[in-house]
């Protein structure tokens, strides 16, 4: 089964040279620099430069002339992306402007106090979204798989400004269950990735730009099991300071004790994100930092 190994691209030293650059020789020389960083991930990445042309090549159907040149490109943007990511999430967001659509949804789910599951995408770049949406004045949780980097994690979690975004780790012991409930009881918002599971997670098979592809079930179930609206949101990178926001409206996954039905539920649910997500990715198809085999292949 294909599944994420619960390991993301980069490490901590490669995160403060990013820092260190951005701090001292500001974003434009920083992207200066990505040219030649991604060209070595495109030399030497030959694990996720492969799934990446499968992506481009087999997907999206590019010739393989178009298919090579975007596995470049995509890890050029990929390191864009970061950049930004620390730019914003260290207090440099005035820099950037920004597009919402959507985000009186969210907004509802605030005033309304019915908290709410974020259903998010590795595209584009849903951290600099969840800092700007402190404007909301609501706790938001993000859930984050790669927990084999605890002191990434540390040290991602002090650059960031606003304090109201929490992020909750993912640990083998099944601890992060408490923070989780904790924060769907006080009706605060969080933002679980759609497009990423680890081996025994409960998933379900679902056609995904025209192959077969699973997506785990977890936060459709999370919504059921706490009665709170869902929404799939993205923050997509336009221009060189420019993102646009996008959050589809809430909706509510019913609960049920007959466990076909709730099965049944949850793949109405789960279909509505994948069918949201296809769109996002056909408008930016270098955008989605996917690195290992995510369709079911022979």
């Amino acid at each position: 089964m294909p599944s994420w190994k619960g390991q993301s691209r980069g490490n901590l030293l490669g995160y403060k040279i990013f820092i260190f650059t951005l701090k001292h020789f500001g974003v434009s020389f920083a992207y200066f620099i990505l040219v030649f960083v991604a060209f070595y991930f495109f030399l030497f990445s030959r694990k996720s430069s492969k799934t990446s042309y499968f992506y481009f090549r087999n997907i999206l159907k590019y010739s393989k002339i178009k298919a090579i040149w975007s596995i470049y490109l995509n890890y050029f943007v990929f390191g864009k992306v970061l950049l930004d990511k620390f730019a914003i999430l260290g207090g440099l967001k005035g820099k950037f402007t920004y597009n919402f659509d959507g985000e009186r949804h969210l907004r509802d789910m605030v005033d309304n106090k019915t908290g709410g599951i974020i259903v998010t995408v590795h595209i584009g770049n849903f951290e600099t979204a969840g800092q700007l949406l402190e404007r909301l004045n609501t706790k938001i949780n993000i859930l984050m798989l790669d927990a084999e980097h605890q002191n990434l994690k540390k040290y991602f979690t002090d650059v960031l400004v606003n304090k109201d975004v929490n992020i909750i780790p993912i640990q083998n012991d099944y601890s992060h269950i408490v923070p989780i409930s904790e924060a769907l009881i006080n009706k605060e918002l969080i933002a679980i990735a759609g497009d990423r599971f680890v081996e025994e997670t409960n998933v379900i098979e679902i056609e995904f730009m025209g192959q077969k592809a699973l997506f785990p079930t977890g936060p459709f179930y999370l919504a059921a099991r706490f009665g709170v609206p869902i929404t799939v949101t993205f923050a997509m990178k336009e221009s060189k300071t420019h993102y646009h926001f996008y959050a589809s409206a809430p909706e509510y996954v019913k609960r049920s004790r007959n466990p076909e039905e709730q099965d049944k539920e949850l793949k109405r649910a789960a279909e509505n994100f994948v069918k949201e997500f296809e769109k996002i990715l056909k408008l930016y198809p270098l955008q989605w930092f996917n690195y290992y085999q995510f369709w079911k292949t022979e």
